[in-house]
């Protein structure tokens, strides 16, 4: 019962983290996008809001992820970035929802990511400072686990709040820039409750300073961003692997409501991003709880490979639809292959991770997760525009799962680089 007491504490705050990029990267940012910019202008605009904001989530993580390493404040070494980052960037989240200028709207959001980055590397480092390695895989599923309840709830909140007809429903006659507004908001003030609840509880885990270093402070600095290439090679060329797999699945994440809509001509491109979002992630479950034991048992390149092949053949099944039941299947495949891979993968980062390095390391696994959100959109959102442009019906969409698919490709056949040692 510790044991899962303490695992409940290390992964209940990426519930809340979860959803608000589940919600935001499906929908929350293409509803915003589609009524402050021009719709022949739309895939430029929403890489310039991703791109601003990825930029200041990745800056915040390399500088707050190192320096918890080795913070000596009595409330501990992670617990003062949790508490800081959290509770900062709920008024830019607000601001997010509420203004209606473009560029206050990516000036809010890009703020929004300072804070809660600020607060996400020290946060993920809990895990190696008190679960030991042998139990990585298994904590590493927990954790899974309260972030797909996490995408669930984004996805489905988000996919309900948007919808016009839902407003309708409960009496309340409004067009579909009103709903999709009081929807966002709704959504909004729910979610910052929620961050407020889960951060108190995370906040209870034990979290102790490090001794005050009896070096000069700058070199103290110094030392916290030091990093041997040779030494930490095999986790390098995970990171690499890991950013051209992201760099697939963020953009496909980005424009999927619109190859919806404009490709597939779906009616209700909020209903349908919505299900297909819960298909993805219910099948993931039991993915990850399967994911997370075969890790702690098994060779996790071996592992990932097998996975990261499920989810590709899902990937160009996604590519070749010609409508919405005929991405059930691709869905389902890739949540399977999603679910394994993510979970296996990130054992593995974490047992390359050197003990007491986790915020440093943490920090640095981040540029797989960011740097992909800012050139995967600003990659391909230029792209599908000249593509519906010149060709129309969505095929620029069409074209950009495609490439999704290539990059994803790519970063698999690059763990075939990595050695599975574990840094000391």
């Amino acid at each position: 019962m510790a044991d899962l007491w303490t695992f409940i504490r290390l992964g209940i705050w990426w519930l809340p983290f979860n959803c608000l990029w589940s919600a935001f990267l499906t929908q929350g940012l293409q509803v915003r996008v589609e009524h402050l910019a021009s719709q022949e202008a739309k895939g430029g605009a929403l890489a310039f809001l991703t791109a601003n904001g990825a930029m200041l989530s990745l800056l915040s993580q390399v500088f707050a992820g190192p320096i918890s390493d080795n913070c000596s404040s009595p409330l501990g070494r992670r617990r003062p970035f949790l508490l800081f980052g959290t509770i900062l960037a709920l008024p830019f989240l607000f601001a997010f929802a509420w203004l209606d200028n473009f560029l206050s709207v990516v000036l809010s959001f890009a703020l929004l990511q300072w804070f809660l980055n600020f607060a996400a590397a020290p946060t993920r480092a809990l895990l190696p400072d008190i679960v030991p390695p042998e139990r990585h895989g298994v904590a590493s599923a927990q954790i899974g686990l309260w972030s797909l309840l996490g995408q669930v709830l984004g996805i489905v909140a988000i996919g309900v709040l948007l919808s016009p007809k839902n407003w309708e429903s409960l009496g309340f006659k409004v067009d579909k820039v009103t709903a999709e507004t009081l929807g966002l908001r709704c959504f909004v003030f729910s979610l910052s409750v929620l961050f407020l609840f889960t951060t108190a509880l995370v906040a209870t885990l034990p979290d102790h300073p490090i001794r005050k270093s009896q070096s000069p402070f700058f070199q103290t600095i110094a030392n916290a961003y030091r990093l041997s290439l040779k030494e930490h090679s095999d986790f390098l060329w995970l990171l690499s692997s890991r950013f051209l797999l992201n760099l697939g699945f963020y953009t496909a994440v980005a424009f999927m409501r619109w190859f919806l809509a404009d490709t597939l001509q779906v009616k209700d491109p909020a209903k349908a991003t919505m299900q297909l979002g819960l298909l993805v992630t219910f099948v993931s479950v039991p993915s990850v709880l399967i994911g997370g034991k075969l890790a702690d048992r098994m060779d996790k390149r071996k592992l990932c490979l097998g996975s990261a092949f499920v989810g590709g053949i899902g990937g160009l099944l996604f590519v070749v639809a010609q409508n919405f039941e005929t991405l059930l299947l691709p869905a389902t495949l890739f949540g399977i292959g999603s679910g394994i891979f993510g979970v296996a993968n990130w054992a593995w980062a974490v047992n390359l991770m050197p003990k007491g390095e986790g915020g440093k390391f943490f920090a640095i696994w981040q540029f797989a997760f960011t740097l992909p959100q800012v050139f995967g959109p600003a990659i391909s959102g230029k792209l599908g525009d000249i593509v519906n442009i010149a060709f129309g019906k969505g095929l620029g969409w069409r074209i950009i799962l495609l490439l999704c698919v290539i990059e994803m490709l790519a970063g698999a056949l690059l763990l075939l680089k990595v050695k599975e040692t574990k840094a000391k």
